[in-house]
């Protein structure tokens, strides 16, 4: 440590350098002093909304998300440029100071504004639930300001929420009844194309299996009936001609003629149904025999003839088409498995259709729903509990401690200057730093007697200390505004220290 080695040494530097330590330590106490008051103060004041949780949960609303990402969706709102500008402009912020740019008010005001989110005890962090209130603190130069912007951003919260809701009712209205529509449309387009293609292979679905089974079965047996009346016609017409040339009576001929088609026809009744083909023929094949009583014989039986050949052809056509209908079943029934995938394709197709539409008539119920409850005021809402007021004293002023750490300071610097300059001029002036300099005691110490000069000079040290420490008085006093008639140092706003 040089010349000071103990607390007798320290003192006597101290004495010795006492006017410049004064002069340092009161300067560093006024310099401390300008700055505290000079500094802006700031001013913090906050708002309080309440979460009013509906009777009636509303599940389609964001507001089931849980507290912490709500709290978060709230803050991105707030803080969007667009409305931080209009917020500037609502409260003409940042008026005196014009060579700010937007960016810079645009981070200064968003640095000055908090939320945060108040859970409710007891539920879990990721419930709807777990929000109860939201806290808005805002931080200005004056306790007015301060309030403004945090009552400002709490009524935007509460005022905005609401239209936010509507304005998500009615483009999630708009998008699902569009969604609505086209999606019926397409539904009623599917259907029609399952109809259709039903329609065009009707014989090849499944469910016509069984009726195809049974035609077939109807089929075998009309074609055993027709075959039936072919053979017997056949036979006719062979008796026929072979009675055209025998020789006998013409009238016995047709007497016996006539005698065998009302008994074939009296059988046929008995077998067959009123509107069959065979019933008809023999009917007109006895009107002709009793109308060819007076004509020739071989006239009647080129006649009687000429009906059983139209008669044969006319059953040969319908045996043609039974064969037709089976050669088509039959095609049919190959091409089942085809169209049974294609038209299983189209009814998944159909069904998709109906479940999205269903899911999408469930999803703006909800949403009408939710328009209801709203016009009702049965949703969840935001109450403000509590309105910002202007606070009566800065929340970040911190002066007494401020100065206290002015103070040390100023002592801390007053004694390393006079250490150094002890430092630089090392000089023993006592008989114990003698002793420890040089390791033997001095025989004889004399007193210093002082001259006139050195008592002048200590008069003037005398003097210049009292005026030291009474105008540094004065100052203090003056800075602080304990001075009446002398206003103190009025703060000096700077850009980035508040909003004025």
């Amino acid at each position: 440590m040089g010349p000071i080695q103990s607390l007798q040494d320290l003192i006597s530097m101290v004495w010795r350098r006492l006017p410049l330590v004064m002069t340092i330590m009161v300067l560093g106490v006024l310099v401390s002093f300008y700055l505290i008051v000079s500094s802006p103060r700031v001013y913090q004041a906050s708002a309080v909304i309440q979460l009013d949780m509906p009777a009636v949960m509303d599940q389609g609303a964001d507001s089931s998300l849980p507290a912490s990402r709500r709290v978060q969706l709230i803050e991105q709102r707030l803080m969007a440029r667009a409305n931080l500008r209009d917020v500037i402009q609502r409260l003409g912020l940042f008026a005196d100071t014009p060579g700010l740019s937007e960016t810079e008010k645009l981070v200064a005001l968003r640095n000055s504004t908090r939320i945060e989110s108040i859970t409710a005890p007891g539920v879990s962090v990721d419930s709807r639930l777990a929000l109860a209130a939201i806290v808005i603190t805002s931080q200005a130069e004056t306790a007015n300001m301060a309030a403004a912007i945090a009552n400002d951003f709490a009524d935007s919260v509460v005022n905005r929420d609401r239209e936010n809701r509507k304005a998500r009712i009615l483009e999630s209205q708009d998008y699902l009844r569009g969604e609505e529509a086209r999606l019926n449309e397409q539904l009623s387009a599917q259907e029609r194309k399952v109809v259709e293609y039903s329609a065009r292979n009707e014989d090849a679905l499944p469910s016509s299996q069984t009726f195809l089974q049974t035609e077939l079965a109807q089929l075998s047996e009309m074609e055993t009936t027709l075959n039936s009346s072919i053979m017997d016609l056949q036979r006719e017409r062979l008796s026929l001609e072979a009675g055209a040339g025998a020789d006998a009576r013409p009238s016995a001929s047709l007497v016996q003629q006539i005698r065998s088609a009302e008994i074939e026809l009296a059988q046929a009744r008995r077998t067959l149904a009123a509107d069959h083909p065979e019933i008809k023929r023999l009917e007109d094949n006895l009107q002709r025999l009793n109308s060819g009583g007076g004509s020739g014989g071989s006239d009647v039986v080129r006649r009687q003839a000429e009906l059983i050949d139209a008669q044969l052809q006319q059953l040969n056509q319908q045996k043609a088409g039974f064969e037709a209908r089976r050669i088509e079943i039959d095609r049919a029934r190959a091409r089942v498995p085809q169209v049974t995938r294609e038209l299983e394709a189209m009814q998944r197709e159909q069904r998709r259709l109906q479940d999205r539409y269903n899911e999408i008539s469930r999803q703006l119920a909800q949403v009408e729903t939710q328009q209801q409850l709203m016009e009702n005021d049965q949703t969840e809402r935001f109450v403000l509990l509590e309105r910002a007021l202007p606070p009566e004293y800065p929340a970040l002023s911190n002066r007494k401690k401020s100065a206290v750490m002015g103070v040390g300071g100023s002592f801390a610097l007053a004694m390393m200057v006079a250490f150094v300059l002890e430092l630089l001029n090392p000089v023993l002036r006592r008989t114990t730093q003698f002793a420890r300099a040089t390791g033997t005691r001095p025989v004889i110490a004399l007193p210093y007697r002082l001259s006139p000069e050195d008592l002048h000079a200590r008069r003037l040290r005398q003097v210049y200390l009292v005026v030291l420490l009474v105008v540094g008085a004065l100052v203090a006093l003056w800075l602080l505004g304990k001075i009446p008639g002398l206003p103190s140092p009025g703060v000096v706003p700077t850009p980035t220290d508040g909003m004025g």
